[in-house]
């Protein structure tokens, strides 16, 4: 069964003497997950666009 590890939520987010250097990881490695998040969605919005530029270049080409 799981029990509560900490007295209240307080003491979670304190994490007695660690909560400075837990929580800011936490909140660095969230930063870098969201911006390769943001990079990723941007590199494929630019390769659809590219993607379609070159159909309708081809399929104008091609008439």
């Amino acid at each position: 069964m799981l029990e509560f590890q900490f007295a209240s939520l307080t003491a979670f987010f304190e994490m007695a003497p660690h909560g400075v250097y837990v929580w800011p990881i936490y909140g660095l490695g969230l930063l870098v997950l969201g911006g390769l998040t943001f990079a990723n969605v941007r590199q494929h919005r630019r390769a659809v666009s590219m993607i379609q530029r070159n159909l309708e270049r081809e399929a104008t080409h091609e008439s």
